[in-house]
C-alpha cells in the first residue's frame, strides 16, 4: 500500500514539475539557449528590421519628394518632383512605387524595369533596406551603364528623405553580391551627387 502510494506521489511530482517547466517557457522565466540567442544577433545583424524613419503622423500636410530619372543620353540623372497627398503614406515606399511608374517630363527615361515590385522598405540606423521582387533583377536591360543609373536612381532619391544616408538593395529578402551584374551591392551605397545633372 505504501509502495503504491509512493509511486502516486511521484507521478503527481513529474506532472508538476513538467507543468512547472512548460509554464516557465511559456511566460518567459525560462531563459533561451544562448545558441538561439546568438543565432537571433546573426541574422539581425545581416538584414535588420526596421521601419521607415518618416512615421504617417508626422505627415499632416501634403508632401514634396524628388526622385530622379535618367536622361537619353544616359550621361546624367534629373530630378522630378511629386506631391504625396496620403497623409498615411510611408514616403520611403513612394519614391520607390514613383520610380516604378516612371518619369512624367520630356527627355527622361525609367530607370527601373516597369514589373519589378517593391516587397519591403524599412530604414535602420541610417540605412534604407530597400527588398525588390526578382523581376528588378531579371528584367533589367543590363549593361554597367544601366546597373549605375538604375541603382544611384533609386539611392540618390531614398536619400532625399530624412534619416537615410545609404541603401541596401536586396532582392527576394536576401542580399546579393551585384543585383544587377556590375556594382558591388553586399554593403550599403550612398548617394552620388556627380551623377545629378543641373538644370
Amino acid at each position: 500500500m505504501e509502495k503504491k502510494a509512493a509511486r502516486v506521489f511521484l507521478i503527481f511530482f513529474l506532472i508538476g514539475i513538467g507543468a512547472g517547466i512548460v509554464a516557465g517557457w511559456l511566460f518567459g522565466k525560462v531563459a533561451v539557449p544562448p545558441g538561439e540567442h546568438a543565432r537571433e544577433r546573426s541574422a539581425s545583424m545581416q538584414v535588420p528590421e526596421q521601419q521607415s524613419p518618416i512615421s504617417p503622423q508626422q505627415l499632416e500636410q501634403p508632401a514634396s519628394i524628388t526622385v530622379y530619372f535618367g536622361d537619353e543620353r544616359a550621361m546624367y540623372l534629373h530630378a522630378e518632383q511629386r506631391i504625396v497627398k496620403d497623409s498615411e503614406a510611408d514616403l520611403a515606399a513612394v519614391v520607390i512605387g514613383e520610380l516604378i511608374r516612371g518619369p512624367e517630363g520630356q527627355g527622361l527615361v525609367r530607370t527601373m524595369p516597369q514589373n519589378a515590385r517593391l516587397r519591403r522598405v524599412w530604414v535602420e540606423e541610417g540605412v534604407a533596406y530597400v527588398d525588390f521582387s526578382r523581376e528588378f533583377q531579371t528584367e533589367h536591360w543590363g549593361g554597367s551603364t544601366g546597373d549605375t543609373f538604375t541603382l544611384f536612381s533609386v539611392v540618390n532619391s531614398l536619400t532625399e528623405l530624412p534619416g537615410i544616408e545609404a541603401v541596401q538593395f536586396l532582392v527576394e529578402g536576401k542580399i546579393e553580391e551585384a543585383v544587377l551584374g556590375h556594382t558591388d551591392t553586399t554593403e550599403p551605397i550612398k548617394r552620388r551627387e556627380d551623377l545629378i545633372g543641373r538644370q
